[in-house]
């Protein structure tokens, strides 16, 4: 995924309107959604499209418990791994009722297939590529799920060509890296990374302790009970939304 300066915005306003206002939810007491927050900050996900914008939140002490907290809820931790997911925008706030708030944002829009750099051992780049996930088929001059790319280290794609889409690709020189992406409709849309490696989230295992995640507990005066867990979403319902990524371990360090 790609870090968005319009979903960062997002999350962060959330963030310190609940710790202004003392509450821990979604929607904000004027209504507002994260979809409609987002779209306010710039991020251009049309409301009630298959384009959207999901958020998680935890009040949790640590950036570690708080990953570990969202990772071992069976619905958080859907959310977090759904696997059309390719930007992200993310916020850590001090104070309210629980001393913290960290919210994320994931989303997706059209026409916006990021891609992230990074470098190899040789002096080269390794390219991953995002795809349309969210609306496979496309809409109107949207593109929908690639079905080419062009990949060059030049703006105007001089030399390179067509070829059947990839997750990733390797550029012998580092430097910008430039993505043409086109779909079976002859869509097509480009991108870049604009020489901003630094730009790509890279997911690791959390390294909580035991006594870390106790002492991240939440005031449970404060906190309603947790769902039963024979009420919460079963996984196999909807592998759209619980189906983790199969490259993903989550593996806590001891």
């Amino acid at each position: 995924m790609a870090l968005t300066p319009e979903l960062n915005a997002a999350a962060k306003a959330h963030a310190e309107d609940m710790a202004a206002k003392g509450y821990m939810e979604h929607n904000e007491p004027n209504g507002s959604t994260p979809q409609a927050r987002a779209i306010k900050a710039g991020y251009a996900a049309p409301a009630n499209s298959a384009w959207l914008v999901l958020e998680v939140i935890s009040a949790r002490q640590t950036a570690e418990a708080a990953a570990n907290w969202l990772l071992s809820d069976r619905l958080h931790r859907g959310v977090l791994l759904r696997g059309y997911w390719r930007e992200m925008g993310a916020a850590y706030v001090e104070g309210g009722p629980y001393g913290q708030f960290w919210v994320v944002e994931f989303g997706c829009r059209p026409n916006v297939l990021p891609v992230i750099a990074e470098p190899t051992a040789s002096g080269g780049v390794t390219v991953r590529l995002s795809n349309e996930e969210c609306t496979p088929t496309g809409a109107g001059e949207a593109i929908g799920k690639a079905t080419e790319v062009m990949v060059s280290d030049k703006p105007d794609f001089d030399g390179a060509a067509w070829e059947p889409f990839v997750t990733t690709k390797t550029v012998g020189k580092a430097g910008s890296v430039f993505v043409k992406y086109r779909d079976a409709r002859g869509r097509e849309v480009t991108t870049s990374t604009g020489g901003q490696a630094s730009n790509a989230v890279i997911v690791t295992a959390a390294s909580a302790s035991t006594t870390t995640l106790n002492s991240a507990s939440i005031p449970t005066a404060a906190v309603p009970p947790p769902p039963d867990a024979n009420d919460m979403p079963d996984p196999k319902s909807d592998p759209g939304l619980f189906a983790p990524k199969p490259s993903f371990v989550f593996q806590p360090k001891p």
